[in-house]
């Protein structure tokens, strides 16, 4: 998925998480009432006193959920909060990016997080929780590798890296990083169970 085309204007942390929002509304059949209600359920979960008090609704509650008509209602005012920060008609309040990135589908998340994460020269990557995340990010890591060679033979068509390759170096820029990010993942996570190993074969030993 390229990316590339919104992120030459984009200059503040509200305008990088409000665009990856807006590019999944943009290129999936998830709608802004869809991104709305996976706000609301992250807010709750991650900040259930801060969502309280900034009159989240909380949409699995049976004051909502077993209300049809206050569903409706609360739904309809949700929304139009959560269009009024994705139109840029009011800033992003900072209590609710953390959820925000956590509402969005896991490629455009973390496309968001690796995002945010280059602008102080880090990489995004996600805590490993399972065995099965380590497959899924080795598989990331494989296709990650895939688009690096495929735009890579256009930018090194010519043996070099120059300013004719402008074009493609936004689309390389961001594969690359996605490199960076799986394959630390897949690292940190061998680490972790080589360090737990060790006590049980010093043991042994």
């Amino acid at each position: 998925m390229d990316t590339s085309s919104f992120r030459h204007s984009i200059q503040t942390r509200d305008q990088v998480l409000v665009a990856h929002a807006q590019n999944q509304i943009a290129r999936t059949s998830l709608s802004q009432d869809d991104f709305a209600q996976a706000l609301s359920r992250e807010l709750h979960r991650s900040c259930p006193g801060k969502a309280s008090a900034k009159d989240v609704p909380d949409f699995s509650s049976t004051e909502i959920g077993g209300d049809v008509t206050e569903f409706v209602k609360a739904t309809g005012r949700w929304l139009k909060r959560v269009q009024r920060w994705l139109s840029g008609d009011q800033d992003l309040p900072s209590w609710l990016e953390e959820a925000w990135v956590s509402a969005l589908e896991p490629e455009f998340r973390d496309h968001c997080v690796n995002e945010l994460a280059s602008r102080h020269g880090l990489i995004g990557a996600r805590q490993m929780e399972s065995q099965q995340c380590a497959n899924k990010s080795f598989g990331a890591l494989v296709r990650a590798l895939g688009d690096v060679i495929d735009t890579g033979s256009e930018v090194f068509d010519d043996q070099v890296m120059c300013e004719e390759d402008l074009p493609h170096l936004p689309a390389f820029a961001k594969q690359c990083r996605q490199v960076e990010a799986r394959a630390g993942e897949l690292g940190r996570r061998a680490e972790e169970l080589l360090a737990n190993a060790r006590p049980a074969l010093k043991s042994i030993a």
